[in-house]
C-alpha cells in the first residue's frame, strides 16, 4: 500500500514536471512567434518608407546642388588686373580745336599729333600769320581792354624800323625775319592771354610731327612753296593742300623755329627746319635742322648793337606753335 502510494506521487511528479515542461515550451514558442511578427512588421515598415522615399525622389525635378552647380558651370576665372582701365575720354581720339585770341579778327586751329614720348600734343595747323604777331608787338589788344595783367607783363620786341614782311604781303601771310627769342616771347604772351601753355616745339617733336605729316621730297610739289615753285617769296599760309595731320606748309614757305638746345654766347638761339621757299624740295628732311647763324641773319641791320627781335637778312624764318593740352 504504501509503496503503491509512493509510485503514484512519482508518477503525478513526474506529469506535473512534464506539464510545466510543455507550458514552459509553449511560452517559449508564443515569444518566439512575437519577436518573429514583430521583426517581420519592423522589416515591412523599412520597406515602405524605403519604397516612399524612392518614388519621391523620382517624382522630384532635378536640382543641382550648390557644390555641383559650382563644377558644372563654374565660369573661368578673370585675369587679374594690374591697372585700372581707362576712362571712356581716354579711349576717344583726340580732335582740332580753335584758340580764339581777343583783340583780333584771327584765331589759331590746332590738331594733334603722337609726339615721341607717345603724349599727345597739339600744333598750329599754319604758321604764326602777320596780324597775330602784330597784335602781340604792338599791343592793340592793350588799347582795346581785351588784354591780360599777365600778357601785358610779358616783354615784347622793338617796333621793327623797317618792313620786315619783305613786301611779300601781309594779312594772311605767315610773320618772317622774327628771332628766336621774339618767337619765345609771342609763346609767353599767348600762354598769358590764354591760360594755356603754348611753346615751340623741340627739334625731336618738329621730326615727329613732320613724319606724320606724310609729306616729302616726292610728293612736295602738292604741299609746299619751295625754290622750284615760290618765285623766290613767301605766299599766303594754307594756300596750298593741307598734309595727313591737316597741317599747312610744314615744309617751305617759311623754314620754323624748333628749341633744339643750340646756344651762343650763353643764350638760347634755336634752330630751323622744314626749309623756306628758298630751299629745294630735294634739300629738305624731316630730321635736318639748320643752325641759327646770327650774324649772317642780321647783316643789314644798321643798329649797334643789332637787334635781338628781328633779322634783317633773314625774311625767310617764320614759326608755329606747340600746345601741351586743350
Amino acid at each position: 500500500m504504501t509503496s503503491m502510494t509512493s509510485m503514484m506521487f512519482t508518477k503525478m511528479r513526474t506529469m506535473t514536471s512534464t506539464t510545466q515542461s510543455m507550458r514552459n515550451d509553449k511560452q517559449r514558442l508564443s515569444q518566439g512567434a512575437a519577436y518573429q511578427r514583430c521583426a517581420l512588421f519592423l522589416f515591412g515598415t523599412l520597406i515602405a518608407q524605403h519604397c516612399v522615399t524612392t518614388a519621391h525622389a523620382q517624382a522630384a525635378p532635378s536640382v543641382a546642388t550648390p557644390a555641383a552647380t559650382a563644377d558644372v558651370a563654374k565660369p573661368e576665372a578673370e585675369p587679374e588686373k594690374t591697372q585700372l582701365e581707362p576712362a571712356k575720354s581716354q579711349l576717344e581720339p583726340a580732335k582740332p580745336w580753335t584758340q580764339l585770341v581777343d583783340g583780333v579778327a584771327c584765331e589759331l586751329t590746332l590738331v594733334p599729333f603722337i609726339a615721341p614720348n607717345g603724349s599727345t600734343l597739339y600744333v598750329s595747323t599754319h604758321e604764326i600769320p602777320w596780324e597775330l604777331f602784330d597784335l602781340f608787338v604792338y599791343g592793340a589788344d592793350k588799347e582795346q581792354g581785351k588784354s591780360t595783367e599777365k600778357s601785358d607783363a610779358v616783354t615784347k620786341p622793338t617796333k621793327p624800323y623797317i618792313g620786315m614782311d619783305r613786301e611779300f604781303g601781309h594779312v594772311g601771310y605767315p610773320v618772317i625775319s622774327p628771332s628766336f627769342l621774339s618767337a619765345q616771347k609771342f609763346c609767353e604772351w599767348l600762354s598769358a592771354k590764354s591760360g594755356r601753355t603754348y611753346r615751340l616745339p623741340t627739334g625731336a617733336e618738329w621730326k615727329a610731327l613732320c613724319e606724320q605729316s606724310g609729306v616729302d621730297p616726292k610728293n612736295c610739289e602738292e604741299f609746299a612753296w619751295t625754290k622750284e615753285n615760290a618765285g623766290e617769296k613767301t605766299h599766303p599760309a594754307g594756300s596750298k593742300k593741307a598734309d595727313k595731320l591737316g597741317c599747312f606748309d610744314l615744309f617751305g614757305n617759311a623754314c620754323e623755329w624748333v628749341d633744339t638746345g643750340e646756344m651762343h654766347k650763353g643764350k638760347a638761339l634755336g634752330s630751323v627746319a622744314g626749309g623756306s621757299f628758298l630751299d629745294a624740295r630735294n634739300d629738305i628732311e624731316c630730321g635736318k635742322f639748320e643752325p641759327c647763324r646770327p650774324v649772317e641773319w642780321n647783316e643789314i641791320d644798321p643798329q649797334f648793337p643789332k637787334s635781338k627781335w628781328w633779322y634783317s637778312s633773314g625774311g625767310f624764318v617764320g614759326f608755329r606753335v606747340i600746345c601741351d593740352g586743350k
